[in-house]
């Protein structure tokens, strides 16, 4: 097997300290940005629902970003790491309970953007195989709404993620 070898990345900025080329990072320096859309929030993540800004949104299609520049999947801790399944698995439990979501797309690339991100989107029923997967907000019958629709169905999922936060506590 031909396995190129390791090359060692430029250095950049810290881990811990916001990159101030990272569209991410200062998406970070302007919460009230995305306050309106706000899903869940903790010490390391901020999940809100994604809006176009020139037009209608897809509903049910999350962000989930951490706070701190992380360039990759690889640069978290262990303790992030498990929160982001947490989050992805908590998130797209909230899109089935609030939307009418058959199922979840979870994906992130980290390419374009150096910064670690996941969108977790709902799949809805009926959608036609031509706009499944990455195309499934291009769908021209998919649920979009204006940003009142947008801020309506993120209060509605930060209130289903708070009840399954509550439900953890009360049983452990």
């Amino acid at each position: 097997m031909n396995v190129p070898e390791r090359s060692h990345p430029a250095p950049g900025p810290s881990l811990t300290e916001p990159d101030p080329k990272c569209h991410f990072c200062r998406n970070m320096a302007e919460p009230a940005r995305v306050r309106d859309r706000l899903v869940w929030e903790s010490a390391s993540f901020h999940v809100h629902h994604h809006v176009e800004e020139d037009g209608s949104s897809y509903l049910g299609a999350l962000l989930i970003q951490t706070k701190r520049h992380a360039p990759g999947l690889a640069e978290l801790s262990d303790a992030e790491a498990q929160e982001l399944g947490r989050l992805i698995h908590r998130t797209s439990r909230a899109l089935k309970s609030c939307t009418t979501a058959a199922w979840t797309y979870v994906h992130g690339f980290t390419e374009a953007y150096r910064h670690v991100h996941v969108f977790v989107a709902a799949r809805y029923p009926n959608t036609p195989k031509a706009y499944v997967r990455l195309a499934v907000a291009e769908w021209p019958g998919a649920p979009k709404g204006d940003h009142h629709d947008v801020i309506e169905l993120a209060r509605r999922l930060r209130e289903s993620m708070l009840a399954m936060e509550d439900g953890e506590a009360t049983s452990r």
